[in-house]
């Protein structure tokens, strides 16, 4: 994958493509007439200051908030790099709170992959995008909710509600009213903070229920390097939604029906840690 490139999706909504090569995810801009919501606080002040440089370029409005989508490193590390509120549900400022009281040595990292606080792919995706982290600064949000909320910016607006899922419990999406672009964060991906990655079915139909209520024309994924358009983003939760249902219809056969299609299979895979382990 190339470095990070800027996009415009549509007339209000920017996004700022994610890097694998330190796990930088997609980063996102609603703008109105007035103000800038940021999505995402980025993996590091250096990932958000080159997506702020790109929206300064343009002219866009002032930068007057960051939604988070979910609490995981890369996509709240970098908030600092903002002059701006941070506004996340409950659970996501309550784990930050955690990570901001954290020693971020080399020590103190590997001694939370030993005991199970961290897995060792976020360790090393830390080192690489941070490798001093002595001045490293965890904002914690300060704007707080519970269900969504949303943010006028002044002939345009955006809408950030939680959905949960496997992935994180806390995760929300970010939904541009008018323009329809949806940003996705991590929620559709399995969980990785467990001894194997998972979902589960009953996790994946709840979200697959939560998703529903947004009308879509465009959807962008935490790690996906290009804008699903409404037949693909469509694809994409129907595959979900066929995985659980086969896994349980079908239990460990699902394997069987799965043998043809790489994709299908993995989720079927997961799904299966999930049930057996209770997720």
């Amino acid at each position: 994958m190339a470095e990070s490139r800027f996009q415009q999706i549509s007339e209000h909504v920017d996004w700022f493509t994610p890097d694998d090569r330190t796990d930088r995810p997609a980063l996102g801009a609603v703008h109105g007439a007035d103000a800038t919501l940021l999505v995402e606080g980025g993996a590091s002040v250096a990932h958000l200051s080159a997506f702020l440089a790109e929206l300064a370029s343009r002219g866009r409005p002032p930068v007057t908030a960051i939604a988070l989508t979910h609490w995981h490193w890369d996509h709240s590390f970098g908030s600092a790099a903002a002059d701006a509120s941070v506004l996340a549900h409950r659970d996501t400022a309550a784990e930050l709170a955690v990570q901001a009281g954290y020693d971020w040595s080399d020590d103190a990292l590997d001694a939370r992959v030993r005991d199970g606080r961290e897995i060792a792919f976020c360790a090393e995706m830390i080192r690489l995008e941070l490798p001093d982290r002595s001045s490293l600064r965890i904002v914690v949000p300060d704007r707080i909710f519970d269900a969504e909320r949303r943010v006028d910016l002044g002939g345009a607006a955006a809408v950030i509600v939680h959905v949960g899922g496997d992935h994180s419990a806390d995760s929300c999406v970010v939904h541009a009213p008018g323009d329809d672009v949806l940003f996705l964060g991590d929620c559709l991906y399995q969980q990785l903070h467990a001894p194997e990655p998972l979902l589960t079915v009953a996790g994946v139909r709840a979200l697959l229920d939560a998703l529903q209520r947004f009308p879509v024309a465009a959807a962008v994924e935490g790690h996906g390097d290009e804008v699903l358009d409404a037949a693909a983003y469509a694809d994409r939760l129907e595959e979900l939604r066929h995985a659980a249902d086969l896994v349980d219809a079908r239990g460990r056969a699902a394997l069987d029906d799965a043998a043809g299609d790489p994709e299908l299979r993995e989720l079927v895979e997961f799904l299966l840690v999930g049930e057996q382990t209770g997720g």
